[in-house]
């Protein structure tokens, strides 16, 4: 890299730590954001100017003076930009569709429905998205969460929705509508969903096993705020695991066990070798099929061949509607591109 490249992209990395600490805080001034930032004042001083110029960011009213000379305060803009969140569902048998969400910068939801459909086409996806952009000309991002697989490039590959299969709407829409587009596996953006909105003050991993009522599961980790997707993307994807011995094809296999009466041998299962291969530090089971099982029973499983000092913390929650939103507008946040 040369000397000027690497100028470039230390001062884009300052302007994204700004943007950070401005996200989570309703206002601050200019030498808290120096420290939190570790930047000198006057190259915060120089930054928050740009980004003043640019409208990210808003000058507030003088903080309340201690004795010495009042500091000026400084918010994120949160209207300088608003987000599209959407994901495909088909959380029941009778709830196919589209669910979306739009928020501003700092997370406030500013519009939320959900659109059925019985099949998703991806004319059907990109109009959609259109529309809404149309609607809202402050929409700059938007984040696409598939009931599938992504690869790297966008494109997707879904059983739950095999007419979207090889369509990547990244490329058309950020062809089209000049946006920052992402699309992303539905547990990876959830488990990360979960991982913001289960804040700690250290370094930690956790999992999340997702067992809705009438589909094949899904699973997705984080660790110290990473997804681990895997080389292809395709980690977390338990309809590939032997859970147990078929001659069923592997969708049939899972959606037995969950129509039937005892899915728990196949969340012990999932979760044993979860522990086994990520030892995370929590444990989530969601979905709705986990509304009937009991916590001990995995965990009573689990202790037959996990050591006790080995074992996370267990956690069940049947709806993850909240986390996966969470997830797509952190990271789309997070991908959003700015002129400063």
């Amino acid at each position: 890299m040369t000397e000027h490249g690497g100028a470039a992209a230390l001062k884009q990395n300052n302007l994204a730590a700004l943007r950070s600490a401005l996200y989570h805080t309703d206002f601050a001034t200019k030498k808290e954001l120096a420290e939190q930032c570790r930047l000198s004042l006057a190259a915060c001083t120089a930054l928050l100017g740009e980004m003043i110029d640019d409208g990210q960011v808003l000058e507030l009213a003088f903080a309340a003076s201690n004795g010495g000379r009042p500091a000026r305060r400084f918010s994120i803009n949160p209207n300088y930009a608003h987000i599209l969140c959407l994901y495909t569902a088909n959380n029941d048998v009778e709830r196919s569709g589209i669910a979306l969400r739009v928020c501003d910068l700092k997370g406030n939801s500013l519009q939320e429905k959900f659109c059925p459909l019985n099949d998703i086409l991806p004319e059907d996806l990109t109009l959609f998205i259109t529309q809404m952009v149309q609607a809202d000309p402050l929409i700059r991002a938007v984040g696409i969460g598939i009931s599938g697989v992504t690869d790297r490039e966008g494109a997707i590959e879904s059983l739950a929705f095999p007419a979207l299969n090889g369509f990547n709407p990244k490329k058309v829409l950020e062809e089209q509508l000049g946006i920052t587009v992402i699309t992303e596996n539905d547990m990876h953006f959830t488990s990360y969903g979960f991982y913001v909105r289960n804040p700690c003050d250290h370094p930690y991993s956790l999992s999340v096993l997702y067992w809705p009522s009438h589909r094949s599961a899904g699973a997705g980790t984080v660790v110290d705020g990473h997804i681990i997707v895997g080389s292809t993307k395709y980690a977390g994807e338990l309809i590939s695991l032997p859970l147990i011995n078929s001659t069923a094809t592997k969708v049939e296999t899972v959606s037995r066990m969950i129509h039937g009466e005892n899915i728990v041998p196949l969340m012990q299962t999932a979760a044993v070798c979860t522990i086994a291969l990520l030892n995370p530090d929590i444990l989530f089971l969601t979905g709705s099929a986990t509304l009937n099982v009991r916590e001990k029973d995995i965990i009573d499983y689990c202790k037959q061949s996990i050591p006790e000092n080995h074992m996370p913390v267990f956690r069940m929650q049947a709806d993850i509607h909240e986390e996966y939103m969470t997830g797509i507008f952190s990271l789309t946040r997070q991908a959003l591109k700015f002129k400063h």
